[in-house]
C-alpha cells in the first residue's frame, strides 16, 4: 500500500514534525510519498493529512476525484474531520494496518456538485449563496432572493442568502446559520437560509438523489464552495446543485464515536 503525507506548514510549525511522521510511516513498511500541496497528491492508496478542517477541504476534492482515502491528523482547532490528535500520531499504525488488509470501515463522506454558467464547482461542506455587499459592484445588494426548486416542491428565500450543506457540512458554516447536526453517513443535503427575513424560513432537509435549481430572482450573489468565493453571480441566474458522482473516503479507527467527537469538540 502506498501513503501520501500532506503537512499544512502554516499549522505545523515545524518541518521536522511532519519528516517524522513520514518516516514514521516508512518504518511501518509503506511506500510512503512527501506532498506539499494538496493539487500534487497523486499515485497513492492513502494520504495523511496534517493540518486542520481546513487542510481536509482542501486535499479532499483532488483526493477524492482520484480514489485515494483520507486520513487526518489535526494540528488544528476544532478538526471535525480529523481521526487523530497530534498526540495520537503513532496510532494512525493500526489504521494504516488494518486499511493494508481491507478490514477497516470507510466512511464515504458525499460531496455537493453545482453547476453554474457553463462552470462546475464541488464542495464537501457546503455550497453558499450570499448577498453580494458589494464586492462585484459598488453598489451593495441589500436583500437577496432566491427560489428554489426539487421535484417535492418550491419555496422561496429572503435575506442575506442560501447555503446548501453536505451531513459533513452540517458541523460547519449551516450550524452556525442554525441548521440541525447530521450524521456523516446519511444519504441527505440541508438547505439553510443565512438570516431570512422571514420567521418561516428553516432549514429543509431532503434527500441526495434530488437536484436542487435555484434561482436569483432579485439582487446580485456571492457564490462560496466550502467557504472560497468562486463566482460572482448576477439577477436572473439558475444553479443547479446535485450530488458529485465520487465520495471523500475517510478510514475510520475502532471506537470512533460521532456524538462523543461533536460534544467534545463544541465544548471548545
Amino acid at each position: 500500500m502506498k501513503v501520501g503525507v500532506l503537512g499544512n506548514a502554516t499549522k505545523v510549525k515545524s518541518e521536522q514534525t511532519i519528516e517524522n511522521i513520514v518516516q514514521f510511516i516508512r518504518g511501518l513498511g509503506y511506500e510512503t510519498t512527501r506532498f506539499f500541496v494538496p493539487q500534487a497528491v497523486d499515485g497513492v492508496d492513502v494520504v495523511v493529512v496534517l493540518g486542520g478542517d481546513g487542510a481536509i477541504l482542501h486535499a479532499s476534492l483532488n483526493a477524492a476525484r482520484k480514489g485515494i482515502k483520507i486520513i487526518g491528523i489535526n494540528y488544528g482547532n476544532l478538526g471535525f474531520l480529523t481521526e487523530y490528535e497530534k498526540d495520537e500520531y503513532e496510532q494512525i499504525a493500526d489504521l494504516l494496518n488494518q486499511l493494508s488488509q481491507g478490514a477497516c470501515r470507510i466512511l464515504k463522506r458525499s460531496l455537493l456538485q453545482c453547476e453554474v454558467a457553463g462552470k462546475i464547482f464541488y464542495a464537501l461542506n457546503e455550497i453558499a449563496l450570499q448577498r453580494d455587499y458589494g464586492l462585484s459592484e459598488r453598489k451593495p445588494t441589500q436583500i437577496l432572493k432566491l427560489e428554489t426548486e426539487t421535484d417535492v416542491g418550491k419555496s422561496v428565500v429572503s435575506g442575506d442568502g442560501l447555503l446548501v450543506c453536505t451531513p459533513t457540512g452540517s458541523t460547519a458554516y449551516s450550524l452556525s446559520a442554525g441548521g440541525a447536526i447530521l450524521t456523516p453517513d446519511v444519504p441527505v443535503f440541508m438547505m439553510t437560509p443565512i438570516c431570512a427575513f422571514s420567521m418561516r424560513s428553516r432549514p429543509i432537509v431532503f434527500a441526495d438523489d434530488k437536484v436542487l435549481r435555484v434561482k436569483i430572482t432579485r439582487g446580485r450573489a456571492i457564490l462560496l464552495a466550502d467557504g472560497l468565493a468562486v463566482a460572482g453571480l448576477p439577477e436572473t441566474v439558475e444553479l443547479k446543485i446535485s450530488k458529485a458522482p465520487f465520495t471523500a473516503d475517510f478510514p475510520v479507527r475502532d471506537g470512533s464515536d460521532f456524538f462523543a467527537k461533536i460534544k467534545n469538540k463544541l465544548s471548545e
